[in-house]
């Protein structure tokens, strides 16, 4: 059975193509803000970081997210994952696709651990009930 989901590099030039994605994640992160860290982050060479899009086999885009690879004391190269960014379907096929790619690529780079970064946006604070 052909895999549903495919991992492949996001080039600078499609980056606009994530930000609906990047939105829905953080609506204060302006389309400007975002395709200025696509270009920052397309200037590393691929075996030093870059970022990958998740699509569906129809080409709809459903995460994102950046790699860099770094150097751990005691276990040698790391890949860390970071700016995830993962629509929201049911079940957990697109979760499993961001794994599977994360794994290729570090075995791909060489790299012997993964490191995820996960991000979370600051809790909106409520008042307090004082009943």
């Amino acid at each position: 059975m052909q895999d549903l989901f495919n991992a492949a590099p996001l080039p600078p030039a499609q980056a606009r193509l994530a930000y609906p994605l990047v939105q829905m994640f953080d609506p204060a992160v302006t389309l400007d803000a975002w395709l200025a860290h696509a270009r920052r982050i397309a200037r590393r060479k691929p075996v030093h970081g870059g970022m990958i899009a998740v699509r569906d086999n129809r080409g709809i885009l459903h995460a994102v997210f950046t790699y860099s690879v770094e150097r751990d004391f005691r276990r040698g190269a790391c890949l860390r994952i970071a700016d995830l960014i993962v629509g929201r379907l049911p079940g957990a096929l697109v979760n499993g696709a961001v794994l599977g790619a994360a794994q290729d690529l570090a075995r791909l780079i060489g790299c012997k651990t993964i490191l995820i970064d996960v991000a979370t946006l600051p809790e909106i604070t409520r008042p307090l009930d004082h009943a």
